[in-house]
């Protein structure tokens, strides 16, 4: 019985035995797989950002730097130049845990360099951008990655000089403003009440002079800021204000009728090309009048947002021969069966002459746009360079393309009825830079040979 009693405690302490060496083998592969975790190798990854090629007095840098595995510690940006280091951007972060991502997985940030307030001189520096995650690998040190940059600080504006400017500029009129340039500029122009116009090269022989064509919306009460702008590669910007005195356009008053037959007759057209309209016709007729208009104006004014800088037009816009129907800005009230229905303002000149008129160039330049465009119909878009374009519409049929060149005269469709248009006319457009201007003033040799084109000569 005793060496029964004795065998079943030997079996019994052995079993044990293998349990705690079992016990002790997972806590060891657990603790080793923890280890191993903690103190993973993995360092942070640092995008390698688009840094422009001078820093100017102040520039912004995106800043992307990612960790998916312990997760981010530390972030730090930093420029030397000589001897002289300074911090630009430090983020830090607590450790959220001991098990698992600790850190940020990803962190994205502008930078934001002010040369002045670091006490950076103009020339070369480096940038570099570092980072830390949280493994406990280099005795709690973590991973570390670094990323440097060369640069160079441009700090100094480009030197512009107002050489003429109109005195005044009529509401939906143009002007011409010239000037001078030290160097070559990223960027250079005309800011009018918060809009730009793009200037351009006067010519080759005029090494260094530049001008700007503005124009005034229609409806400007005044000039709020005016100033020549020249913005170097480096983000530097230089700037000349000056002042412009604003004078009345003195545009009609005008009142449509809106009939029936108008309406039956016009609004089949618009619902194939915007089926979404709702209520009666007349309902209908308000929502293209202002909805579609507006979106068709802002389309407009994408296609002529960017134009040639050479000069492709000379001397006066040729006008299509045939009687005057409605004037630019012409300010326009809608009644239907007497009652007031809407309000608009028309912006160009619409010409009459026989069904299916030819309808011609203007002037020399590049075809922009053609299509159906909802209240204008059928359209072509002319651009003639240095931010001048002529809008073409209601036209039955277009007989060129996008890109064609097309000289002074050359045939660009014929008249017609598609759009807002109850009779065959054309819709005859000018714009500046995406503004709808006056075309009386280009339709004006003597106007536009003083005003406008004396200064490229």
């Amino acid at each position: 019985m005793g060496l029964l009693n004795s065998n079943r405690r030997a079996r019994g302490d052995g079993g044990l035995k293998r349990l705690v060496v079992i016990l002790l083998a997972i806590i060891i592969v657990a603790s080793v797989g923890l280890l191993v975790y903690v103190m993973e190798r993995e360092e942070p990854t640092i995008a390698a950002p688009e840094v422009p090629e001078l820093f100017g007095a102040e520039t912004t840098m995106a800043l992307q730097v990612m960790d998916g595995r312990s997760g981010l510690r530390e972030v730090r940006v930093e420029l030397s130049q000589g001897q002289r280091q300074v911090n630009v951007f430090l983020k830090k972060f607590p450790r959220a845990t001991w098990v698992g991502r600790a850190g940020l997985d990803q962190l994205m940030a502008e930078v934001v360099i002010d040369a002045k307030k670091l006490g950076l001189a103009d020339g070369p520096a480096q940038l570099t951008i570092s980072a830390r995650d949280f493994s406990l690998w280099g005795f709690g040190g973590g991973n570390r990655a670094e990323l440097t940059v060369p640069l160079k600080f441009d700090t100094v504006p480009p030197a512009l000089s107002r050489l003429d400017s109109p005195s005044y500029i009529k509401q939906g009129g143009t002007g011409m403003v010239i000037y001078r340039l030290s160097e070559e500029v990223a960027r250079h122009g005309v800011m009018l009440n918060g809009f730009f116009h793009p200037g351009f090269p006067l010519s080759e022989k005029k090494k260094g002079s530049y001008g700007a064509i503005v124009a005034l919306p229609y409806d400007a009460k005044k000039i709020e800021a005016v100033a020549i702008v020249a913005e170097d590669q480096a983000g530097n910007e230089a700037r000349s204000p000056f002042g412009m005195i604003v004078k009345n356009g003195n545009f009609k008053k005008d009142t449509i009728n809106v009939p029936k037959s108008f309406l039956d007759l016009k609004m089949p057209e618009f619902r194939q090309y915007y089926p979404d309209l709702t209520g009666d016709t007349v309902e209908q007729y308000v929502q293209v009048n202002n909805e579609v208009r507006t979106a068709n104006n802002a389309k407009i004014r994408e296609v002529c947002s960017t134009s040639m800088p050479e000069k492709h037009w000379y001397g006066r816009f040729q006008r299509m021969a045939g009687a005057g129907r409605a004037s630019f800005a012409d300010h326009r009230t809608y009644r239907h069966n007497g009652r007031k229905i809407d309000f608009q303002v028309h912006l160009g000149q619409d010409i009459a002459s026989v069904r299916h008129a030819p309808v011609k160039a203007a002037n020399g330049g590049k075809v922009a746009y053609t299509g159906y465009l909802g209240i204008y119909g059928n359209m072509v878009i002319v651009d003639h360079g240095t931010g001048v374009f002529s809008l073409y519409s209601h036209l039955s049929q277009i007989s060129v393309a996008v890109d064609d060149m097309v000289d002074k005269g050359a045939v660009l469709g014929a008249t017609g009825t598609t759009g807002m248009a109850g009779g065959d006319h054309l819709h005859f457009s000018m714009l500046v830079n995406g503004v709808f201007v006056n075309p009386l003033e280009w339709w004006d040799g003597s106007w536009l040979a003083l005003h406008i084109e004396s200064y490229f000569n």
